[in-house]
């Protein structure tokens, strides 16, 4: 193990600031660049989640800035977040495939760290490693095939079979060459052992909270109002269609108001779904910049953390969970598995299952008749869930540890 060496460490990402979707990734940069390591970022240009490039950025190869102490390298891609399938998959075998133009920095690199939001990220370090023998770590945040055949943008039984099987055999791959891979839960651990991780090779590591200086304080409303935010991408998978009808059961309560902050495929649906049913207590909202999700945070009386329910979601665990708790908002979660658990072993929320439409709605009727009492005491066992289970330095020295064991 490379303990005190100043490790040249390359991550590879497709999102990173100021996309808000690169908070994880942006904190290990930065955190690995203050435990000694000379960090150098590979990533994408701007898009996510509207697929379209942010206002003043030009995709072109040879973009180099810096930012907190780390170099990042910007290489071009085919944008795309619609539902349309092939679209999708070009866009992230562009990006993986300008990745390998950055051959120099894989080669000179100790060690490659992968944030694996989609497996073909995987493509230019497994060459690297091929070609110049250096380890990867792959830390994988989203269940594939699942995340794409069970999103509903693959419709027909066969074609939906032959990516399953495209994508595990890929998957497996990548998995095998790893040096070391990290699960963002148990479930998910042990279901990439099943398809390829090597147990002893394979840590369960929960999506951190970024640390922050000083002690999180909320306001507590107490007067008998309540707003429920749900801030985050509207995907298929994230089953807000269940939202947005036991929200609109809601609508003789007048002093219960819903919020949904952010864009996506699904954002004409549910901005139709909830005009068809008279839901005049939901407002939506575009989407607003990582700097502003405190204020978003600060506005809540409860959050909304869902997923449709799939096979997967018993294995996922929402960035948006790590979010709502770190500031101390307890959390409405429509979810199973790990994330469920921690919500309520840790008394952080309400918990019904995905894609029910009843249980959901009594759950917002249950938060509206919620005291100023109570809901401090759900705050207090929001930040309590932070601190046992998803501390920012704990979980960054972790991955140091990980990086500096396997680098050459």
């Amino acid at each position: 193990m490379h303990a005190d060496r100043r490790l040249r460490t390359l991550i590879v990402s497709q999102y990173y600031p100021p996309e808000n979707v690169g908070m994880i990734v942006h904190s290990v940069a930065i955190g690995l660049h203050a435990r000694g390591h000379d960090v150098t970022v590979l990533t994408a240009f701007p898009n996510h989640p509207g697929g379209r490039v942010f206002p003043g950025w030009k995709q072109r190869f040879g973009h180099v800035e810096r930012r907190d102490g780390v170099t990042v390298h910007r290489v071009p891609m085919l944008p795309d977040h619609s539902d349309r399938a092939f679209a999708r998959v070009i866009a992230y075998l562009s990006f993986a495939l300008s990745t390998c133009s950055a051959s120099r920095l894989g080669r000179d690199a100790d060690v490659v760290y992968v944030y694996s939001a989609q497996p073909t990220v995987g493509i230019a370090p497994m060459r690297w490693r091929r070609r110049f023998r250096t380890p990867y770590v792959l830390h994988v945040q989203d269940i594939w095939p699942e995340s794409v055949t069970g999103s509903g943008m693959i419709a027909s039984g066969w074609a939906t079979r032959a990516v399953a099987r495209a994508v595990l055999w890929w998957l497996r791959s990548v998995l095998r060459a790893a040096a070391h891979v990290i699960a963002i839960a148990p479930g998910a651990a042990a279901l990439l052992t099943d398809r390829g991780a090597d147990p002893d090779r394979t840590t369960s590591l929960l999506n951190w909270v970024e640390p922050r200086s000083g002690d999180v304080v909320r306001d507590v409303r107490d007067d008998g109002r309540t707003r429920i935010v749900y801030a985050g991408t509207l995907g298929p998978n994230q089953g807000l269609d269940t939202v947005v009808r036991a929200a609109a059961r809601c609508g003789d309560l007048g002093d219960l108001e819903f919020v949904v902050i952010g864009t996506g495929v699904v954002d004409g649906h549910l901005r139709s779904l909830a005009a068809q049913l008279g839901a005049g207590n939901i407002v939506f909202r575009a989407p607003v910049p990582a700097a502003q999700m405190p204020e978003v945070h600060a506005e809540a009386d409860f959050e909304i953390v869902s997923l449709a329910d799939a096979p997967m979601a018993a294995v996922t665990v929402p960035s948006k969970l790590q979010q709502a708790l770190g500031h101390g908002v307890p959390v409405i979660a429509a979810l199973s598995g790990d994330a469920a658990d921690l919500v309520s072993d840790g008394g952080a929320g309400i918990v019904v299952p995905p894609g029910d439409v009843d249980r959901l709605e009594a759950a917002f009727r249950r938060a509206h008749t919620t005291s100023g009492d109570e809901r401090s005491r759900l705050s207090a066992n929001a930040l309590a869930v932070v601190a046992e289970h998803m501390d920012g330095g704990v979980a960054l020295d972790r991955v140091d540890q990980i990086l500096r064991k396997v680098a050459r």
